[in-house]
């Protein structure tokens, strides 16, 4: 697949800023669970869902921060992980469905219910490579932006929903961000688990976030997106600068405003030695609740 957005957004970086939607955690509706596809960890999640997810994670609640993206004409939309509940043949199915059809080209990375128990790739995320890749890190370049997905998705036991990036591919994601900092593009990275301690549980936490956040600060990165917790948070990638974007689920509907649904509006100017870069968050309706700007350095390491 070209490492490109498709030909008709492109236009010469000087003349305009590159727009990107991020969203995460829409957990679609899901299709009927065969109880073949439930003998395993799927069954304490489809119970889960039956007694109380199904309530809140609301299909109007997505369709709604979709819309809004729309009306919004960005160049992309990024989507951190759990498009399903279950992990499912069907649920991966009926996600690439929903992709299809969103109003702009999207990039995603699987998340921890994607990545629910061990299956075939094929009969998973691999549906869902036309907007990923067959492995990670993979890169997404559009006019000096570049997308980097890092899958921390891994099978988990029971009860359990952490995350875990790797050495090997920590390995190819410190060469990976090198090469695009050398080459002068500014690096969006994107990964489902927040690679930093305290913004979720341990159970939830990605394992690895210390030996993540030592490739961050060896290699750079100019903003890193993340989903899993279901809250909108602001912090920075540990020992640096680097803005570390947190976004609630996107069909989520809770009284407390950080874990309401919403999506991040972010807006890349590039200039002579680097990019001014703008956040938004919009809420379903189209309020904008928080903003926040940050001038990066090209090759910016901390």
């Amino acid at each position: 697949m070209s490492h490109e957005f498709p030909a008709e957004t492109r236009t010469p970086r000087e003349t305009r800023a590159i727009t990107l939607a991020h969203l995460s955690d829409p957990h679609l509706p899901p299709p009927p669970v065969r109880w073949q596809d439930a003998l395993n960890k799927r069954a304490l999640s489809l119970l889960s869902w039956k007694k109380h997810r199904r309530h809140v994670h609301l299909a109007a609640t997505c369709a709604a921060i979709v819309g809004d993206i729309a009306k919004n004409d960005v160049d992309a939309i990024l989507v951190s992980g759990d498009l399903t509940n279950f992990g499912t043949p069907g649920e991966f199915a009926l996600a690439a469905n929903w992709l299809k059809q969103l109003p702009a080209p999207a990039m995603i990375i699987p998340g921890n219910h994607d990545c629910m128990i061990r299956q075939p790739a094929e009969r998973g995320i691999l549906q869902w490579k036309t907007w990923s890749a067959a492995s990670y890190p993979y890169a997404r370049i559009h006019d000096g932006v570049a997308v980097v997905g890092v899958n921390s998705g891994v099978p988990t036991p029971p009860f359990m929903a952490y995350g875990r990036v790797g050495r090997r591919q920590l390995a190819r994601l410190e060469a990976l961000l090198t090469r695009l900092g050398e080459a002068g593009l500014c690096r969006v990275v994107m990964i489902h688990h927040p690679p930093k301690r305290g913004l979720v549980t341990w159970r939830k936490a990605l394992h690895d976030y210390r030996a993540f956040a030592r490739v961050l600060r060896q290699a750079g990165a100019e903003i890193v997106l993340h989903g899993h917790s279901h809250d909108a948070t602001l912090t920075h990638i540990p020992g640096t600068d680097i803005p570390l974007l947190g976004v609630a689920s996107a069909s989520l509907t809770d009284k407390r405003e950080h874990r309401q649904a919403c999506w991040n509006h972010l807006s890349i100017h590039p200039q002579d030695n680097g990019w001014a870069i703008n956040m938004a968050r919009h809420r379903p309706n189209g309020r904008i609740t928080e903003k926040a700007s940050w001038v990066r350095p090209r090759n910016s390491r901390t």
